[in-house]
């Protein structure tokens, strides 16, 4: 196991080339790599070619120690590829992915998160990471009380799968976030998890967990700006749509916001007040200034502290596979490889 220093900052290059069995490496470079995570909050692992195939991936991060975790409830649209290894998103390539901590919107979001680079991009498509560290200090600091007084809570429009492509914006239908075509089955896991909801003739319309801003890391003792505040909203995705030059998606988007604002998501107060669309710009293009790409070729692995770390990617054409596992920090677990 080799480490040597990045081009990009705040990450460091562990090379796992020449080693026959990923599962050994990642075994015998564990503490080293969940050192540098917490530290630095990104890892970056060059040649580890046998984790494009989604088995041996699942292994090699079990080996690491990490508890690995479903996406009950994720807003992305994605598939499962085997076991724990999904696919990154299916977003499409003329879309860019703003930077986002996964699942930031619920109580307790993953802690970790992995990307094995299957296939990279013909053009375009790199991965961009942000340090979310830095924003309490780069958000206004009215702002912060507010949101912290308040809290935040993210009311999601999950249309049926056969209406899925009326919904502008992001479409994801409930059918596919709770992975289950049976009504009754999508509200035990909303009542499982604390989720307040209502069905709008076949659609449903989510309310998730109410969240503070901030979040104390599990291993850490300082706290990290958390959230998706500058994500979701329509403000946000109208300026999205047109920094990725999506006139159509913006022209709907703007016709939904006026004529049909429920079908759209609203990132909330804790009493169900949408935020003002000045504050999620303000808080968008805050967010937008930390992006840095990272350049992942076949077989590198990407690893990011979930708190410290947001995540997203730039728009491309050609084929692009990235594959992704979440998961946990997990106390006591052996780092010896899984079988």
């Amino acid at each position: 196991m080799k480490l040597k220093g990045s081009d990009t900052e705040g990450t460091f290059d562990f090379v796992a080339s020449g080693y026959a069995d990923p599962q050994r490496y990642f075994s015998d470079a564990a503490d080293d790599i969940h050192a540098r995570l917490l530290k630095d909050g990104a890892v970056i692992i060059r040649g580890a070619d046998q984790c494009r195939d989604p088995g041996v991936f699942e292994k090699a991060i079990g080996a690491l120690g990490f508890q690995t975790r479903d996406y009950v409830g994720g807003s992305s649209p994605r598939s499962t590829i085997q076991g724990k290894v999904m696919e990154a998103t299916r977003t499409p390539p003329a879309w860019s992915v703003i930077l986002h901590q996964e699942m930031a919107y619920v109580k307790s979001p993953p802690e970790i998160i992995a990307f094995v680079c299957v296939e990279p991009a013909g053009k375009g498509g790199k991965s961009v990471i942000g340090d979310m560290r830095k924003l309490e200090h780069l958000v206004d600091q009215v702002t912060l009380k507010q949101l912290t007084d308040r809290g935040l809570k993210l009311r999601r429009t999950l249309p049926c799968e056969t209406r899925i492509n009326l919904k502008p914006g992001v479409k994801k239908s409930w059918q596919e976030t709770f992975s289950t075509t049976r009504e009754a089955e999508a509200e035990v896991l909303c009542r499982e998890r604390g989720w307040d909801f209502e069905w709008s003739d076949k659609d449903l319309v989510l309310w998730q967990d109410c969240i503070a801003p901030m979040r104390k890391h599990p291993r850490k003792t300082t706290s990290i700006w958390c959230n998706q505040a500058h994500f979701w909203g329509a403000a946000a995705m109208i300026e999205w749509a047109r920094i990725d030059g999506r006139e159509q998606d913006a022209s709907e988007l703007i016709n939904a916001r006026r004529k049909s604002p429920e079908l759209l998501e609203a990132m909330c107060f804790g009493d169900g007040e949408p935020l003002p669309e000045d504050l999620t710009l303000e808080l968008f293009h805050t967010v937008r200034g930390l992006e840095r790409d990272v350049d992942l070729g076949e077989g590198d692995l990407l690893l990011l502290d979930n708190l410290q770390f947001a995540h997203g990617r730039r728009a491309f054409s050609g084929n692009r596979k990235i594959n992704v596992v979440i998961a946990n920090w997990a106390d006591g677990q052996s780092h010896l490889a899984q079988g």
